[in-house]
């Protein structure tokens, strides 16, 4: 035969394939690999090409909803929330015809809930998961795709778990229709209406009474943890009675059982459960099932460590260590890391660093990312101990090994490390090198796969300039990076909003330059606007930004003008009983008693004691915090009668919770009786509070509700500001 003809005949199956090939999924394969070469224009071109691309696709298809899914994801990414949204409700709108109940309009429904929950405008996100919940309620009878639910109906699919795991780990991102109703519930509560989320959990409770797993994730998720108890041990004696069981299926409700004893410090019942579910995958035999007891049975030493039980935990360890030392690969380095952690926990940690050590050096042939684990896991050893120094040498020993781990594909530009150097610089005193390095980092920044790291990296190390009395390199670097992160904006915006935002801080730390930190801040709240549309909720960090610099810089009255405004727009976006709108009336009522004025403040105390009962449930922490508060701020003036009641309410909330924690609130209670034993204040005084950082109790976060982390953010950064910058670079 003809060599051509016969290289023709072998080229066509590929051909073929190639010609096979969907253009929209081709389209999005380009986008990602062209982002991860660093060719970012081409991505976005690519991205454009899948948009209308999706324009094209027929509403009925079967893949429109994933496509539309897809799609709004690339530009959600990319910081344009304002754009994504626009493609969904497009789609939305397209899709009217398909009839109410049609499975592709509820997913849409629930693509533009994420959307607008994610931009924090809880009202809309409630409208569209609302009318997904009615069109699920709607549907008709259908065979349920999900494992074990065959001839449910299709409602039922609205919430159904699997394998006793709990329905709320899988909530995000939402990519079918399996989990309206919790959602919903969610959300109900978090506006603070606790009737209509009970009314969606009594319904999925209603639906579940067929599938125990479901059941029993919906108690945890109502605090009825006894029940749902009760229901694992169900599920695990069930299993173990059937024959035709798998291992797993005895094991999984025990690991939850676990799970939900070791949260109430049921350590002794947890550690049990545990060992249950190690018998029971050891008695199959199965060698697969008795390499998943590694990691059972390091939780299971994890439990007995924080039940006291030393020697029992020591025990487990020793016993994996004997187990696995003759494996065809060694130690698993997993193992190693967590044991050594473990001695480091328990005083130990001279222990654990000749032990990783000892093992290092007698298995010369690690691979890379192995003994990066380990250097990174003697680096947290050493500290743990106290050993700052060592701790900094074993992670730069980690650091040099990264290259080896992870080498530079041909072409492509890495800056990170370049930026790594240059704040490490910065922070030994060598300015003019960090200044250097991190202008070299920007010059290639365009081209390289993580050239995103320059927006928080290089903000990061202006302020250190700052810091260090060089304002004039600071403020080069910031000007080179703007003009950076401007020239990506028809690719992202996400970098130039993480940019726009830290800047009015960093002006804010030069005394000099205070006056032009609110044009800084309104240039931010157009970004915003422009990325994220009018509606964004992302607007409360620029009144935020605007309270924090009128507190320090400007005048109280336009501090309390911008509180009151943040107020309004939490109420515009979630209501008056939401937790935004709590965190809201927090802080307007902190800058009416910095200001002097603790009468004005009062109303709005009682009022967030009031919405904290709507929008936590009964034994929740963090009514208690609330209630501590405000007491507080009522024993000030006085007012020691209902500063008392709230205070006691608080320890009895502490005594309801699980585990119990009856004098979680006791030091606050003590404090106001001693304010009320204490002679009255000069007159004026009482309720007046030095101007500085908000918040009543230096260990509580007003912010989220929970106990203050040990380590505070930067001089100058408040919390609320440092948390809202991490969950915009997400």
């Amino acid at each position: 035969m003809n060599r051509g003809m016969v290289c023709l005949l072998l080229t066509l199956p590929a051909v073929a394939q190639i010609a096979q090939r969907d253009p929209f999924d081709a389209a999005l394969q380009a986008f990602w690999t062209a982002r991860s070469a660093g060719h970012f224009e081409e991505a976005a071109a690519k991205r454009e090409e899948a948009r209308k691309l999706l324009e094209r696709t027929a509403v009925d298809a079967p893949q429109f909803g994933n496509r539309v899914l897809s799609v709004t994801q690339l530009y959600e990414s990319g910081g344009m929330s304002r754009q994504a949204r626009s493609i969904a409700e497009e789609a939305l709108s397209r899709a009217g015809g398909l009839g109410q109940s049609h499975p592709t309009r509820i997913q849409l429904l629930n693509t533009l809930a994420s959307s607008w929950q994610q931009d924090r405008n809880l009202l809309k996100a409630l409208a569209c998961l609302e009318k997904a919940a009615a069109a699920v309620d709607a549907a008709p009878l259908a065979k349920s795709p999900v494992p074990g639910a065959e001839g449910q109906p299709y409602s039922n699919r609205a919430f159904v778990g699997f394998s006793g795991r709990n329905v709320a780990s899988r909530l995000d991102p939402v990519q079918d229709n399996n989990f309206v109703y919790p959602r919903l519930a969610d959300l109900y509560q978090q506006l603070g209406r606790p009737d209509a989320a009970a009314a969606v959990l009594a319904k999925m409770r209603t639906l579940a009474t067929n599938n125990d797993a479901a059941l029993a994730s919906i108690y945890e998720r109502q605090g009825q943890l006894d029940e749902a108890a009760a229901i694992y041990k169900k599920l695990a004696e069930q299993a173990a009675a059937n024959p035709q069981s798998q291992p797993w299926q005895v094991a999984g409700p025990l690991q939850s059982l676990a799970n939900l004893y070791q949260r109430e410090q049921r350590y002794g019942e947890a550690a049990a459960a545990l060992q249950q579910a190690v018998a029971a995958l050891d008695a199959s035999g199965k060698p697969e099932a008795h390499n998943q007891t590694i990691s059972i049975r390091q939780s299971l030493a994890s439990i007995l460590h924080q039940a006291g039980q030393t020697q029992a935990a020591d025990e487990v360890y020793q016993q994996l260590l004997a187990e696995t030392k003759d494996g065809r690969d060694g130690l698993p380095t997993g193992l190693l890391s967590n044991y050594a952690n473990y001695l480091a926990a328990t005083k130990r940690g001279a222990q654990a660093e000749d032990f990783l050590k000892d093992y290092m050096a007698n298995h010369p042939n690690l691979q890379p990312w192995e003994e990066i684990n380990l250097l990174s896991t003697l680096a947290n050893v050493a500290r743990v101990s106290g050993q700052p120094k060592r701790a900094e040498e074993y992670q730069r020993a980690a650091m040099e090994k990264q290259p080896a781990a992870q080498p530079t594909p041909a072409g492509q530009v890495f800056i990170g490390k370049d930026l790594q150097k240059a704040q490490s610089a910065a922070n030994g005193g060598n300015l003019d090198e960090a200044f250097g390095l991190a202008l070299q980092a920007m010059d290639a920044a365009g081209h390289a796969v993580d050239r995103d790291q320059v927006a928080w990296q290089v903000s990061s190390l202006a302020g250190t300039l700052v810091n260090k009395k060089a304002p004039d390199k600071a403020e080069q670097l910031y000007q080179r990076l703007f003009g950076l992160v401007e020239s990506w904006s028809a690719d992202t915006l996400q970098p130039l909003l993480n940019v726009l935002q830290n800047y009015p801080r960093f002006l804010m730390q030069q005394q000099d330059r205070w006056a032009d930190a609110p044009g800084a801040i309104e240039r931010y709240r157009n970004a915003l606007t422009t990325a994220r549309g009018a509606g964004t909720g992302w607007l409360e960090e620029v009144l935020r930004l605007n309270i924090d610099f009128e507190r320090t810089h400007g005048s109280q009255a336009r501090a309390l003008s911008a509180a009151q405004d943040l107020l309004s727009l939490e109420e515009s976006l979630s209501g008056n009983t939401s937790e935004p709108y709590l965190r809201a009336a927090e802080t307007l009522a902190e800058l009416y008693e910095s200001a002097g004025d603790p009468e004005r403040a009062l109303p709005l105390r009682r009022q967030t004691v009031s919405i904290a009962d709507l929008v936590f449930r009964a034994n929740d922490a963090r009514r208690g915090f609330i209630r501590v508060q405000v007491a507080l701020a009522l024993a000030r003036q006085r007012q020691f009668d209902e500063a008392e009641r709230l205070a006691n309410e608080a320890v009895a909330i502490g005594q309801t919770m699980r585990p119990p924690q009856p004098n979680l609130f006791a030091p606050q209670l003590e404090q106001v009786r001693r304010m009320k034993a204490a002679p009255q204040s000069v007159p004026g005084s009482v309720g007046r509070r030095p101007t500085g950082a908000i918040g009543t109790i230096p260990w509580f976060d007003t912010q989220t509700y929970r106990p203050a982390q040990v380590n505070a953010p930067p001089a100058g950064k408040p919390a609320s500001a440092k948390k809202s910058e991490k969950q915009q670079d997400r």
